[in-house]
């Protein structure tokens, strides 16, 4: 069983390595095309335009759903209206450049094209529906810094372009293959491990037999990923071995759909931060929509004749041998690295604090996207002068003169994280 459990394992990380690498590629590329700065520029009016933009803008970013909530937070704060950070939201977790590649290679281009477009109506319509029954909006844990945070993030993107063009794919290639690997790299492990485990676990067609390949089982997927953690890349290797034991292609996008879009930390933040009435019309646009969007997929392969029990199987294969290995090579020896990193810093001792110097335990940050967005907060904060935040460890270390405590616990509890005193 254990022999057949790793060569279940391996066939799966070998279907997603080539895929993966190339969506990381993708990423870097929109990492250096698309300004920050035009993301905030459409999101700042209360209005559909805005939620369409926003949603447009979120769907190929590779954020997943713990990096979107500082993402969003911040952009929030830099002036970003209500709907458009609601649909934001909604969409970006939900897709991204990689998780489009590797929706491709396991569940085909049917696939690959309706998550997307999915993501994008959902974002939107979430938008719209803070719009109409979002009431009044809450504002006083943020704070609208738009002016010197827009002036910021254009010099920041004019030093960009004013690099050569060496240095520009360094940084391209350090976005894609170590801080976007290193968001993901855990959860995917985890997701290609449990697929396995699914594959050998349960019988063929046992939804069919046992829950129904229609709507209760859109149902008990759409549920289950409502509170889960799992990426929008991670949770492919699991849908495509749900649908070959007899799960319907409509059940499998809802889990696809529900899971990554939401967690329990993202339903804490929104409530906190935006009300409890806009979060009900969150978690009902998406778990509505989940189950809408699931039929219609299910109606659109049924009309293009394409058999929903196969299609896990579809690009098995399809890539030369030598493709897959060296993709897997290449893969493992990135992710091998990255671990690496991890403990080597969980066991370096923390340097000792100076005079001046704040650290503050911060809790909720789960990947380098966290990171740089307290990095970014910090550092705004009247009177300092260098941050450093170890995700690590959970930690920032704040140097400068003046410092209040208040000052910086504010400026990070308002991208939805909590603070305590080391």
């Amino acid at each position: 069983m254990l022999s057949e459990y790793i060569g279940e394992t391996v066939n799966l990380y070998s279907q997603i390595a080539f895929w993966l690498l190339l969506g990381f590629t993708l990423a870097g590329v929109l990492y250096l095309v698309i300004p920050k700065s035009a993301i905030v520029r459409y999101m700042g009016k209360e209005s559909l335009s805005a939620a369409w933009k926003a949603s447009l803008l979120g769907v190929p970013l590779p954020l997943c759903s713990c990096g979107v909530i500082p993402t969003a937070m911040g952009l929030r704060k830099q002036g970003a209206s209500r709907a458009a950070t609601i649909s934001f939201l909604i969409s970006t977790p939900q897709t991204g450049v990689d998780s489009i590649a590797v929706t491709y290679s396991f569940l085909g281009p049917i696939f690959a094209i309706f998550r997307p477009i999915a993501a994008f109506l959902s974002g939107v319509i979430g938008g719209a529906l803070s719009i109409l029954f979002g009431g009044k909006q809450i504002t006083k844990n943020l704070p609208i810094e738009a002016a010197a945070s827009d002036e910021s993030l254009l010099a920041h993107e004019r030093h960009l372009r004013g690099l050569p063009l060496q240095v520009k794919l360094r940084k391209m290639f350090h976005y894609a293959f170590v801080d976007l690997l290193g968001d993901i790299a855990l959860w995917l492990v985890i997701g290609i491990l449990i697929a396995a485990a699914i594959a050998l676990a349960i019988p063929e067609n046992f939804f069919v037999e046992h829950i129904g390949a229609g709507l209760p089982s859109m149902l008990l997927l759409m549920v289950a990923g409502i509170p889960l953690y799992i990426c929008a890349t991670a949770s492919v290797p699991i849908a495509a071995v749900l649908m070959l034991k007899g799960v319907s292609a409509g059940a499998a996008f809802a889990f696809l759909m529900t899971g990554p879009a939401t967690n329990a930390a993202t339903m804490v933040v929104i409530g906190r931060v935006m009300g409890k009435r806009v979060l009900t019309f969150y978690l009902l646009t998406i778990a509505v929509l989940s189950l809408l969007m699931g039929l219609a997929l299910s109606l659109l392969l049924d009309w293009t004749g394409t058999e929903q029990s196969v299609m896990g199987h579809v690009h098995q294969g399809m890539l030369p041998s030598w493709l897959d290995i060296g993709a897997s090579v290449v893969l493992s020896a990135l992710l091998l690295r990255h671990f690496a990193e991890v403990w080597r810093r969980k066991l370096t001792a923390p340097r000792s604090a100076k005079s001046g110097v704040r650290t503050l335990a911060i809790a909720g940050m789960h990947c380098s996207h966290c990171a740089e967005s307290v990095h970014e907060a910090l550092s705004r904060v009247s009177g300092v002068q260098k941050v450093e935040v170890i995700l690590e460890r959970g930690t920032a270390q704040i140097e400068g003169t003046n410092l209040r405590d208040d000052d910086l616990r504010e400026a990070v509890e308002g991208l939805g994280y909590k603070v305590g005193a080391n």
